[in-house]
């Protein structure tokens, strides 16, 4: 099926040609502007592992995403790098048609991603997931003190877990309203 995938959309004639049987879609892509902040996908590459399912008139996409990444480590800005191994599995309905609300479960509701009638573009979700992944700000190992420890050293704020156990004192007032 990869010889009819172009630029991740996928024609809707081949998701549905087998009826109810799984469609399977194995490549690697390369997607621009996969960053968040300083973590990025290297070279943009993501390899993509899903089964398309036709259920009525939604899809389910469902599968593995496989990416690696690079970044600065947030304390001694030495690199860092990590793997992503994302299980997705998310709906495509068909756009300005109406669904079967009652075949949607209620925690199915809210996330769509729309196909329209000729096609379905795995990007949306691939970009998606991805994104939503990277880690924000990393470290190289839990205990990097930084660069220059001694001058800027990793300060620890214990008080504020004692605070959160006996919980905030501003809100005592409504912990009373509990009993």
């Amino acid at each position: 099926m990869n010889a009819e995938i172009e630029n991740l959309r996928i024609p809707l004639a081949a998701i549905r040609r087998g009826g109810e049987k799984p469609r399977e879609i194995s490549l690697t892509t390369s997607l621009d502007d996969l960053q968040i902040g300083l973590s990025k996908i290297n070279d943009g590459k993501v390899e993509v592992n899903l089964e398309l399912i036709p259920d009525g008139n939604k899809i389910n996409a469902q599968g593995l995403l496989l990416a690696e990444w690079t970044a600065e480590c947030r304390r001694c800005l030495e690199p860092v790098e990590g793997e992503l191994k994302l299980n997705v599995s998310e709906n495509f309905v068909e756009e300005g048609k109406t669904f079967d609300a009652e075949r949607i479960e209620a925690s199915e509701k809210t996330d769509f991603y729309f196909f329209n009638e000729s096609d379905l573009n795995l990007e949306p979700l691939i970009r998606d997931a991805v994104l939503l992944a990277l880690p924000l700000s990393p470290l190289c190992e839990s205990s990097c003190q930084g660069s220059e420890p001694e001058e800027f050293p990793v300060v620890r704020d214990e008080t504020s877990s004692q605070n959160d156990e006996k919980g905030d004192p501003r809100w005592a007032v409504l912990d009373r309203l509990k009993e």
